[in-house]
């Protein structure tokens, strides 16, 4: 039987609802049973094999429900093997620094789980899908580090996607 992995997610503007459902995607054609699904809707995660939680990271923080969902199931979590990845801006570009700094934003989630793998990726900046201060700060502030534009790399979402397949003990179809 094919293991069961639940791919579940917090989001504000879709770029990280859009990662999880490639995640799942590629776990799936890799031979895996995949669920994706919101933070809100994930309910429990107890009957599944394995668990990859996703979060954007806004103003240097994880969003407080990927934390405040992973203390409230940390029980259930306990014996199953996890994965994390987060999106955000300081993977614009790839450099050892900008990983670095992107793995530590993972730091909160560990102190209650280890896990077995994490992704850290670009986010997406879409002025059309902000609030009204994030998009007064994109076009007025000409030092922003907010800059328009998808910065998600999608060959390295796919990549760590099959791997963590293969770590996972997926076994291909």
């Amino acid at each position: 039987m094919p293991p069961q992995i639940l791919v579940i997610y917090a989001t504000r503007y879709g770029s990280t609802a859009e990662i999880a459902h490639a995640v799942g995607e590629i776990l799936s054609e890799e031979g895996a049973e995949v669920e994706v699904r919101s933070l809100a809707s994930a309910g429990s995660v107890e009957h599944y094999d394995a668990v990859v939680i996703g979060s954007p990271i806004r103003l240097g923080r994880l969003l407080p429900e990927t934390l405040s969902f992973v203390r409230s199931h940390e029980a259930e979590l306990a014996p199953v093997p996890v994965a994390y990845f987060v999106t955000g801006l300081t993977m614009r570009e790839d450099t050892d620094e900008n990983r670095r700094q992107a793995e530590s934003y993972l730091t909160p989630l560990r102190r209650f789980k280890e896990p077995l793998s994490c992704g850290v990726f670009g986010g997406k900046v879409d002025s059309s899908r902000l609030g009204a201060l994030l998009r007064f700060l994109l076009t007025h502030d000409r030092k922003a580090t907010l800059a328009e534009g998808d910065y998600r790399n999608w060959p390295a979402i796919r990549r760590w996607a099959r791997e963590l397949a293969q770590v996972l003990g997926v076994e291909a179809k």
